[in-house]
C-alpha cells in the first residue's frame, strides 16, 4: 500500500505548489503525468491542443490567467485547452522542451510540428485564437446556384450543412473549425447573401442561418440563440452520421463533386473539363452563354449582370426548364464558338442554347443588361422565341482546360 501511494505521488509530482487554475472555477484543463499524453501528445489526430506551461512560484505567474480563462471559455470545444505547472510536473516540461516559463505551446494535427507563441507582446484571448486557429483548414465549399444541386445530391449517405452568411469573403472561423472536425461525417457548404434564389429556397430571412440537408425529409434549420461553436457542434452531432465508402480502403473523407472549381463560381467558363457539369449534360437545361473574344470581354461587371439575371430567374422554372449561366472564350474554343456564326466584331454576345436531343440556339438581340437579357428569357418562357438548329445536330468537342487559379 505504501509503495502504491509513493508511486501515485511521484506520478502526480507531489502537487506541492498552489496551481493557478482550479478545476471548479475554469474551463482550462489541468494536466498531470497521468493525463498529459492521453489528452495532448497522443491525441493530435483528433484536434488542436493549446497548453499553458508555467511555474506557480514565478513572479507574475498569474498575469496571464484571466486572458487564458477567457480564451478557454470562448473557444470551448474548438481547441483542447489546458495547463501544466512545471514545478509540480517538471518531467512533462522537460520532455516537451519547455525551457522557460510562461510558454504557450500549440499542438496541431500531425505532421505539423508544435509551435510556441511569442509572448513578448502580451497574452490575450484574440491573439491566442489567431495563433492556434492557423492550423484549422477550411473544408467547406462555396455554394452557388450552379453547384447547389450537385452538392446536396452527391453522396446521399452524407448529410450536408449549409451556412448562409452575409460575409463578402472568407469563412467564419467557427464554421471552418466545424468543417474540419466533422470532415468524415458531414459535407459543409457556404452560401453568400448574394445567392438570393438559394436563400428563398431555404426560407432564409436573416443572416447567419444554418441548415442541415439530408437525402430524406425536409431541411432542418438550426434555431439556437447563439452562433458559437459548442451549441452548433451539439446540433450537428445529432444529425451527423458516418459515411463509409466501401471502395476506399483507407476510409478517408470523400470529396464532394460540388467542390470542382467551375461549380463554385457564379458564372463559370465553359471548357472541356467544365462544359458537361455547367450545362451541356443537365436535364431540361438552357445554356445562357456570354460568347467573348477573350477573357478581357468577360469582365466582372458583365458577369455580375448575368449572375443577377440568373438569381432572378432561378425561381421561374417553367415546364422543367432551367437557365444555366456561363461564358465562352472564343480564342480558346474557336471551333465550338463557330457553331453560332458570330463575327468577331459582334462580340461579346449572349447566346441561349438548348444542348438536348434537338440542339438549337438563339441570339440575344440588344444590349447586355439585366433588363435586356431578362426580356429575352421571358420570351423563351412565353414560347415566343425562335431558335435556330445546330448544323448536323452535333456540337463540336470542347478542347480547352479550365484555368488554374
Amino acid at each position: 500500500m505504501i509503495r502504491s501511494m509513493t508511486t501515485l505521488v511521484a506520478l502526480l509530482g507531489g502537487a506541492s505548489s498552489k496551481q493557478i487554475y482550479e478545476h471548479a472555477k475554469t474551463d482550462v484543463s489541468i494536466y498531470t503525468q497521468l493525463n498529459f499524453e492521453k489528452q495532448v501528445t497522443k491525441n493530435r489526430d483528433k484536434g488542436i491542443s493549446v497548453v499553458h506551461f508555467y511555474k506557480s512560484s514565478d513572479a507574475g505567474a498569474s498575469d496571464f490567467v484571466n486572458s487564458y480563462k477567457d480564451f478557454a471559455t470562448e473557444n470551448m470545444g474548438v481547441f483542447r485547452i489546458g495547463s501544466v505547472d512545471c514545478e509540480d510536473f517538471q518531467k512533462i516540461c522537460e520532455k516537451e522542451k519547455v525551457t522557460e516559463t510562461p510558454t504557450l505551446k500549440v499542438y496541431p494535427p500531425f505532421p505539423a510540428p508544435t509551435q510556441d507563441m511569442d509572448l513578448a507582446k502580451g497574452f490575450d484571448s484574440k491573439a491566442i485564437k489567431k495563433f492556434a486557429g492557423r492550423f484549422y483548414t477550411d473544408k467547406s465549399i462555396e455554394i452557388t446556384s450552379n453547384n447547389h444541386k450537385t452538392f446536396v445530391e452527391d453522396q446521399p449517405g452524407t448529410p450536408k450543412v449549409l451556412l448562409f452568411t452575409n460575409a463578402k469573403k472568407g469563412t467564419p472561423f467557427v464554421y471552418k473549425a466545424l468543417s474540419q472536425n466533422f470532415e468524415k461525417t458531414l459535407h459543409f457548404g457556404l452560401v453568400r447573401e448574394s445567392e438570393d434564389a438559394l436563400a428563398k429556397k431555404y426560407k432564409v430571412k436573416k443572416f447567419p442561418a444554418l441548415v442541415v440537408v439530408k437525402s430524406e425529409g425536409k431541411p432542418i434549420t438550426y434555431d439556437g440563440a447563439q452562433f458559437t461553436y459548442q451549441p452548433i457542434f451539439e446540433f450537428l452531432n445529432v444529425h451527423s452520421q458516418i459515411f463509409v465508402d466501401p471502395r476506399k480502403a483507407d476510409n478517408q473523407p470523400t470529396e464532394s463533386a460540388a467542390s470542382r472549381p467551375w461549380l463554385t463560381v457564379a458564372v463559370p467558363q465553359i471548357t472541356a473539363e467544365s462544359g458537361n457539369d455547367i450545362c451541356l449534360q443537365k436535364d431540361g437545361a438552357l445554356c445562357v452563354i456570354l460568347v467573348a473574344k477573350d477573357k478581357s470581354q468577360a469582365s466582372s461587371d458583365v458577369l455580375e449582370i448575368m449572375n443577377s439575371v440568373g438569381q432572378g430567374f432561378a425561381s421561374k422554372i417553367s415546364r422543367g426548364i432551367s437557365f444555366y449561366f456561363s461564358w465562352l472564350d472564343t480564342s480558346a474554343e474557336p471551333e465550338f464558338a463557330a457553331t453560332f456564326g458570330l463575327p468577331e466584331e459582334d462580340l461579346p454576345k449572349i447566346v441561349v442554347m438548348n444542348p438536348g436531343k434537338r440542339k438549337r440556339f438563339m441570339l440575344h438581340e440588344g444590349e447586355i443588361s439585366e433588363a435586356g437579357i431578362e426580356g429575352t428569357l421571358d420570351k423563351i418562357l412565353g414560347g415566343d422565341a425562335r431558335f435556330k438548329a445546330v448544323k448536323g445536330n452535333k456540337l463540336p468537342k470542347l478542347v480547352s482546360e479550365y484555368p488554374k487559379e
